[in-house]
Formats: structure tokens, C-alpha cells, sequence
């Protein structure tokens, strides 16, 4: 029982640092095409991208702050450091959803979790990846 308990907390210890290792600025975008975040759609315009907390929270936020959508998200990570802000969408046919973040400097970003619609239209076929580069925080 000791072990199991000694490595849960391993395991939690390494979530959170893998969590805290992350760029928690906002981060800016415009994209030119409606996108689903979760379960709700927004429209085409300027966005900022935030991650609220260590268990990856998101907030999306519109440039005018008529709309705000938040979003749970998990660590992703690869084996090189992220060279610009970057966010990834899944796109199926004209279909777009916001899928993952990524900051400079980083080798972990966040990856939203597919909500149904998504996992429905992945049904059909593998999505394309859309990458847009975002601006530097504070731009």
C-alpha cells in the first residue's frame, strides 16, 4: 500500500512540475475562419489565449471581450523546444477546432481535450493540422 501511495505521489509531483513548466502568459492570435472551442463556436477575429491554471485551464477571450470560453487541456509535450507561440487547430473539411498551445522556449504545450462534435467528424477521417503563429504576449 506504501508503494502505491509513494508512487501516486510521484506521479502527481511530475504532473504539476510538467504543469508549472509551462509559459502561463497571453497569448494573441487572429484568425480569419470560425473555430469550436470545446463546445462552442466563435467567430473569425483577435483572440487571447490563456492558460488560467496548473491544471491547465484555458481561457479564450475575444479582442472586443464579448466572448470568453474556458476549456480544460492536458500537457503535451515533444522532444524540442518550441521556436515561436503557436496555436494548432484541427481542421475537416471547413471545420475548425482549436486542438493545441505552444510558447518558445518550451518543450510542453497544452492539447484541449476532442469534444464530441470533433470526435465525430474524426469519425469520417484523420483531421489536417492548421497552425496559426500568434504574437508575442503584450503585442
Amino acid at each position: 500500500m506504501k508503494v502505491k501511495a509513494i508512487a501516486l505521489l510521484m506521479m502527481v509531483g511530475l504532473a504539476v512540475a510538467a504543469a508549472s513548466a509551462q509559459s502561463t502568459q497571453p497569448m494573441n492570435f487572429r484568425t480569419p475562419f470560425v473555430f469550436a472551442v470545446g463546445d462552442q463556436l466563435l467567430p473569425a477575429g483577435a483572440y487571447t489565449v490563456e492558460v488560467l491554471s496548473v491544471t491547465g485551464v484555458l481561457s479564450f477571450r475575444s479582442a472586443d471581450g464579448k466572448v470568453t470560453v474556458l476549456v480544460n487541456s492536458l500537457p503535451l509535450q515533444k522532444t524540442q523546444f518550441a521556436d515561436r507561440y503557436k496555436l494548432v487547430f484541427h481542421r475537416y473539411g471547413s471545420h475548425y477546432f482549436a486542438s493545441e498551445i505552444w510558447a518558445p522556449g518550451y518543450r510542453t504545450g497544452r492539447m484541449l481535450m476532442p469534444y464530441p462534435s470533433e470526435q465525430q467528424m474524426a469519425k469520417a477521417g484523420e483531421p489536417q493540422h492548421v497552425s496559426l503563429y500568434m504574437e508575442a504576449p503584450g503585442k
